[in-house]
């Protein structure tokens, strides 16, 4: 009978979860909920959260929602697995400071006895935990503080808990966005995790071969049927074309070191001949074009001899590749120069040798440093 009313309780608890936050509702109904009379209060161990049902009981409609989100929260900051060596008791209050702040701030009620302080406002765990790692234990919760971040699920180690927390994670940001809730929701904190691990900063190159790949046509023709269907069915073939002509211009006007040039010219000749274009053009510039290479198969691009170290001008590239359309200019340089001009219909890719975070009008910028 208990634990009956345990269930209807903590389904409205789910409920009212639902009509204040996207986000925590997310996570919430992708985790498991149990009741223990081991657990004093509750707690979770990543994937589940787990209720003692006397305590659930003699909480208040409002304080048992305050509850539900708290316990979600533990999860959404991955507190279970950010621990690392740290004291697990003080780290655990120091989350129970930081999820309790933002909780009383979005108008839930906490149960009583939680721990709430003002100094905290806007810290993260980690500045907390800091913070009362130095201060006497009886004005934190004491000794009797009941610990509410569990060990991983049997046969499962903290990695495959985080594993799945970060899939929960991304699905509630996916939810909340789509509901149009995601700016108020969700703190910074979690936000900057969640853009870490769909957007994750990737070395130049990489980036480089993956847009170089989005170049390369695929389409599909009737020309030649579908093996795999004919002669039963008469569908078309995916066809692959080789890219067009690839431009590379490198200024030389002195912010590119000789490490820095061969790493260049090797990820050039990678391009050569992963996507084997239909002419490589490499051009040796700074204010002016000095050299204009044309790549063949065989040719060692690492062999190539360049000049300049004057000042920068990007626009006798321009000019020059307006005259041919290549299929792409990819442009090494420092940026610093005159914004370009009258620039054709051809995409362009500069790739950032220095920390300046001014952009060319035109194209796209990634940064080899």
């Amino acid at each position: 009978m208990e634990n009956t009313q345990s269930d209807t309780q903590l389904r409205h608890s789910k409920i009212d979860l639902m009509t204040k936050s996207v986000f925590l509702s997310t996570i919430c109904l992708s985790l498991k909920h149990e009741f223990s009379e081991v657990i004093p209060t509750a707690a979770t161990n990543g994937l589940s959260i787990l209720y003692n049902p006397d305590f659930l009981n003699g909480l208040s409609p409002a304080e048992r929602t305050g509850l539900l989100a708290h316990e979600v929260w533990h999860v959404a900051f991955s507190h279970l697995t950010r621990v690392g060596t740290r004291d697990k008791m003080i780290w655990n209050k120091a989350g129970d400071y930081v999820i309790n702040y933002m909780l009383t701030a979005a108008g839930f009620t906490i149960p009583k006895g939680g721990l709430y302080d003002e100094r905290f406002r806007e810290m993260s765990t980690e500045e907390v935990y800091e913070i009362i790692k130095e201060e006497p234990d009886d004005s934190h919760g004491g000794s009797d503080f009941e610990v509410d971040l569990l060990d991983p699920p049997p046969g499962l180690t903290s990695k495959d808990v985080e594993s799945k927390i970060t899939d929960m994670i991304i699905k509630a940001q996916i939810q909340s966005k789509i509901a149009n809730k995601d700016k108020g929701e969700i703190p910074g904190e979690i936000s900057r995790a969640i853009d870490k691990l769909i957007n994750p900063r990737l070395p130049w190159y990489e980036i480089l071969q993956r847009y170089m790949s989005d170049l390369v046509k695929d389409d599909y023709s009737w020309a030649k049927p579908n093996k795999r269907f004919y002669p039963t069915y008469y569908l078309p073939s995916q066809q692959s074309y080789t890219i067009g002509q690839i431009v590379v211009a490198i200024d030389t006007s002195g912010s590119v070191n000789q490490d820095e040039l061969t790493e260049m010219l090797t990820e050039i000749e990678n391009i050569r001949d992963t996507f084997k274009p239909n002419k490589l053009t490499i051009i040796d510039c700074d204010a002016e074009i000095h050299n204009v290479f044309e790549i063949e198969k065989y040719d060692n691009i690492l062999d190539l001899k360049f000049h300049g170290y004057g000042g920068t001008d990007f626009q006798p590239v321009i000019d020059y590749c307006n005259e041919i359309s290549p299929e792409v200019l990819i442009y090494f340089t420092d940026l610093y120069a005159d914004e370009v001009r009258d620039v054709g219909e051809y995409p362009i890719l500069w790739i950032c040798t220095s920390d300046n975070k001014h952009t060319q009008p035109v194209g796209e910028t990634i940064y080899l440093k």
